[in-house]
Order: structure tokens, then sequence, then C-alpha cells
């Protein structure tokens, strides 16, 4: 039987805007944004504490600021 959330299905926005750091303006604007407020945030608040962790695992932040966003600003 398939473990819950084992494989997760949603890119991180690292992946799904690669030229984006997570300051980036246009996360408050088009289709970005759109993104973010309907697929992201309600997929990744979802997530228990340990669900983000193993997420974290599978889709690793390419850098400090993206984890310090994944971990405190975002959650």
């Amino acid at each position: 039987m398939k473990q819950p959330n084992q494989s997760f299905d949603i890119s991180p926005p690292w992946i799904e805007y690669p030229d984006n750091e997570p300051t980036w303006e246009g996360w408050r604007q088009g289709t970005s944004e759109a993104w973010l407020l309907r697929v992201w945030f309600p997929f990744w608040r979802r997530l228990s504490a340990k669900e983000r962790d193993a997420y974290l695992q599978q889709w690793p932040p390419p850098d400090d600021e993206w984890r310090l966003y994944m971990t405190e600003f975002w959650k």
C-alpha cells in the first residue's frame, strides 16, 4: 500500500519559475501569482511538518534563500 504523499506531484516554485527568486515581485501579479495562490500555497499549507520535510528532500531548494522562504515565510 502506498503511503500518502510519498510522491509529490506538484513541482516547487523554483522548478515552475526557474529564473525567479522567492522575493521576485512577479509573485504578486499575473499567472505566477495565480499559480502561487491557487496551486502552491493550498498544496504546501495542507502538508504536515513531516510531509514538508519529505517534500524538501525530494525537491531540494536550490539555495538558502529558497529554503528560508519555504520553511519560515511561506508556511
